[in-house]
């Protein structure tokens, strides 16, 4: 059961129980009204984890709640290198690389991206990443496989930017983006980034058997993204799309498809959250 936060009169309100002590998994709405990707994850002993951030716009409220939890942060993952993901790191980089331990982020060739990049990727947002990161000893880049520790839990990389991307992909931007399983004691969240179709029968024919998780981050905010089988056999309690009301309920017209996986999770048992009620968070057993 997910519970859901609303901020009010400068307070935070909590809608059902009070939540006992342990892991606690927050997902953000993206301050711009964009659609974005920002979650945090905090555990009892005071670690703090960071999951991509969201767009440029969004760097004071982002430096809020890293501040309002300490102000320390023991690793953040950037998924990808799509600007509703890096923007508000590559703007806080500078100020803040005393507070982080490390950095974790898919690697990704520089020039195949550059080659086979859209318009839309941001590729500047990738290259100003690159520059920040070849002067510090801070990151560590990912791979499909990989599994780590971090904050008491077990990080564990299903998908990340490979030979597979590159020789199956159209879209390497999204589809280069870590997908990483995250387990406590009792429970898991998958966390999806924007991988994309294209990949989805490769990670089912590799990890489909390791799919199963109480909660799941939709990839790509819902819109697109992953197939249906992926879906079915994570089938998740709890469903976080990263996305504003304009993207859950499109107008008419309007061809996201995120109606139609909203309908899907819900076919399936699923809670449903988005930016309507964050910031909402969960408690990972």
């Amino acid at each position: 059961m997910a519970l859901a936060v609303a901020a009010f009169a400068g307070l935070l309100i909590w809608m059902g129980k009070q939540p006992m002590p342990g892991c606690y998994i927050t997902q953000y709405a993206d301050a711009t009204g964009l659609q974005a990707m920002f979650y945090t994850i905090e555990n009892d002993d005071g670690s703090l984890i960071v999951i991509d951030g969201g767009n440029v716009g969004n760097e004071d409220y982002v430096r809020s709640v890293i501040e309002k939890k300490g102000g320390h942060v023991d690793a953040w993952f950037l998924t990808h290198p799509h600007p509703d993901h890096i923007g508000v790191f590559n703007m806080l980089w500078e100020e803040m690389q005393g507070d982080i331990d490390v950095v974790y982020a898919p690697e990704i060739d520089y020039l195949t991206y550059r080659d086979r990049a859209y318009e839309w990727d941001g590729f500047d947002g990738f290259e100003t990443f690159l520059e920040l990161m070849s002067e510090t000893d801070k990151v560590a880049y990912l791979h499909t496989g990989d599994e780590l520790e971090a904050g008491g839990l077990r990080f564990e990389i299903l998908h990340a930017c490979g030979d597979d991307v590159y020789e199956n992909s159209r879209d390497i931007g999204n589809d280069s983006g870590l997908m990483i399983m995250v387990t406590n004691q009792e429970e898991s969240m998958l966390f999806c980034a924007d991988v994309g179709i294209n990949m989805s029968e490769i990670i089912v024919a590799e990890h489909g058997h390791e799919l199963k998780c109480d909660y799941i981050q939709m990839s790509h905010h819902g819109n697109g993204g992953l197939s249906e089988e992926f879906y079915r056999l994570a089938s998740p309690g709890t469903a976080f799309f990263d996305a504003p009301e304009w993207l859950m309920n499109p107008g008419e017209g309007e061809s996201y498809t995120t109606p139609a996986n909203r309908q899907l999770m819900e076919s399936l048992g699923a809670e449903v959250y988005y930016y309507r009620t964050a910031p909402n968070q969960i408690r990972l057993r």
